[in-house]
């Protein structure tokens, strides 16, 4: 990983590619870091990095290192909007999130994407029909459409609302099969096929429907490597709920057990808070996962 502590100043009062290019890096490394240990363990050196995004922005620049330029502060404020949210810090999400769009708006499919992380904070939140104002904005690339239907479909499964919600999931699985996935920007990375089993997996999960939600989590579970393990977290708690759901205590305990200790490896305050529920779940029925 590119060190996030070190901050080159500008060559001079004029920028070049190299400089956007080498902001574009730094945030391509800090997103790793968040995927697969949490936004605690980088929202400081994101935030940090914000400064010396802001010279970059004060010095001269030709049009398209300009241009460039905006969609490569807008996505780092995008990052710090991430990783604020799964620190717990929504206040600071919200505005790193605002300062996105707010450079982001010559950027059609970066905006769509903050849209979407937005719209994700309401619905973390309790806030189902909020989430889904955010989701149901135009979204015109198939991948950035498979994001948001699947995003929709899970707030629809939120509020009981199950027709909606599988004719949603059936978009999203259409749109992701008409996506490019050869060009993909850095911050759509995410959105592969796995993760999409896993949205699977977690609407049906919400929706009660266990027979389709165990596989699919499975599924994922075992196709997620290392690099995206507070995502490997979140198919554990949603797999051991679907456990404990059916009646099969032994299973919901051993996949429990494995969630808490991914939980603890991670610096995530969003992994915890989805875990509450399932740990619930599991002392009613008289078993101690902590």
């Amino acid at each position: 990983m590119a060190n996030p502590a070190y901050f080159p100043p500008p060559h001079s009062s004029r920028i070049g590619m190299s400089d956007v290019e080498q902001l574009e890096s730094q945030t391509r490394s800090l997103r790793s870091v968040d995927y697969q240990h949490g936004g605690g363990a980088c929202r400081d050196a994101v935030v940090v990095r914000i400064y010396w995004a802001q010279q970059l922005l004060a010095a001269e620049a030709a049009d398209p290192v300009r241009a460039r330029l905006l969609s490569a502060v807008a996505d780092l404020h995008n990052l710090a909007g991430w990783t604020s949210f799964d620190s717990g810090q929504v206040g600071a999400a919200y505005h790193h999130f605002d300062r996105a769009l707010d450079f982001a708006r010559h950027d059609e499919e970066l905006t769509t994407n903050i849209v979407y992380r937005r719209g994700r904070v309401h619905l973390h939140h309790g806030a189902p029909g909020d989430a889904l104002a955010y989701f149901q904005r135009g979204a015109f690339a198939p991948l950035a459409s498979s994001i948001m239907h699947s995003n929709e479909a899970w707030a629809y499964a939120r509020q009981n609302r199950s027709s909606e919600s599988l004719y949603a999931l059936g978009k999203a699985q259409d749109a992701f099969a008409a996506a490019d996935l050869t060009h993909v920007p850095d911050w759509a990375r995410f959105h592969d096929e796995t993760d999409l089993t896993a949205m699977i997996g977690t609407v049906h999960a919400e929706l009660g429907d266990t027979e389709a939600a165990i596989p699919a989590l499975t599924s994922a579970i075992e196709r997620f490597g290392p690099a995206m393990a507070r995502s490997t977290a979140f198919c554990l708690i949603s797999l051991a709920a679907c456990h404990f759901l059916d009646g099969d205590l032994d299973e919901g305990q051993a996949v429990g057990l494995s969630a808490v200790r991914a939980a603890e490896e991670l610096r995530s305050e969003r992994v915890w808070d989805r875990m509450r529920p399932m740990l619930q779940a599991a002392a009613v029925r008289g078993i101690a996962l902590r």
